[in-house]
C-alpha cells in the first residue's frame, strides 16, 4: 500500500466522536486526541499537502484554539453541526473547483498515465460526492441531536456512525464494481486497497 488512504483521514473524527462530551474539559480533551491521532494516522498527507487533511487539522485546531485556550465555550453544542458542514463543504467544494478529494489520494496509487483518464476521474467525482452526502446527512442527523433531547437525539447521533460506515463501505466497493464492468481500465480506489 502506497498511502493510508482516505479512509485512515477519519480516524480522529470518530476518535473525536467517542471522547467528546457535553463538558469544557471532555470536549477539549476529544479535540486534543483527535489533533494528536491525526498528527500520528496523517502525518505524511498533510506534509502533501492533502485538502481534506488540512481541513479537518485547521478545523480541530480552530475549536481547540477557541474552546481550549481562548475559554469561548457556547460553541461545544454546535461541534456536530461545525464538523459536518466543514467537511461537506470541503468536499462538494473540492468537487466544484475540479478537484474532489479523493483524486489526491487516489493519484498516489495509480500510474500518472491514468491521472486524467476520465473514468478515473469519473470513479472519484463519485467518490467524493458520497462523502459530501454523507457529511451532509450527518450534518442533519447533528442538528436533530442538537434539537432534540433524550433518545431521539441520541438515535441521531449513533446513526452518524452508520452513516460513516456506509460511506466507507461505497469507497472500498464501488472502484472494484467499475474495474470488473471496464476491466481494461485501470481504477484505483482512495481507500489504498
Amino acid at each position: 500500500m502506497k498511502n493510508n488512504g482516505v479512509l485512515l483521514g477519519f480516524v480522529p473524527l470518530i476518535v473525536y466522536g467517542l471522547l467528546a462530551g457535553s463538558s469544557d474539559s471532555s470536549v477539549t480533551i476529544a479535540l486534543t486526541a483527535a489533533i494528536a491521532t491525526y498528527l500520528i494516522v496523517n502525518w505524511k498527507d498533510l506534509r502533501n499537502g492533502m485538502m481534506m487533511s488540512w481541513a479537518n487539522i485547521v478545523m480541530f485546531g480552530s475549536a481547540l484554539t477557541t474552546i481550549g485556550v481562548l475559554g469561548i465555550t457556547w460553541i461545544i453544542p454546535y461541534m456536530g453541526i461545525i464538523i459536518y458542514a466543514t467537511l461537506s463543504a470541503v468536499a462538494f467544494g473540492s468537487i466544484f473547483v475540479g478537484m474532489p478529494f479523493t483524486l489526491q489520494y487516489a493519484r498516489e496509487m495509480v500510474d500518472k498515465r491514468f491521472w486524467e483518464n476520465p473514468l478515473f476521474i469519473r470513479v472519484n467525482v463519485m467518490i467524493t460526492g458520497v462523502w459530501g452526502a454523507v457529511f451532509l446527512i450527518n450534518l442533519g442527523l447533528s442538528s436533530v441531536n442538537f434539537f432534540t433531547s433524550g433518545p431521539i437525539g441520541r438515535i441521531a447521533q449513533v446513526i452518524t456512525y452508520i452513516v460513516l460506515a456506509a460511506g466507507i463501505l461505497f469507497t472500498l466497493r464501488y472502484p472494484e464494481q467499475v474495474k470488473k464492468s471496464k476491466p481494461s481500465v485501470m481504477v484505483q480506489t482512495p481507500s489504498g486497497t
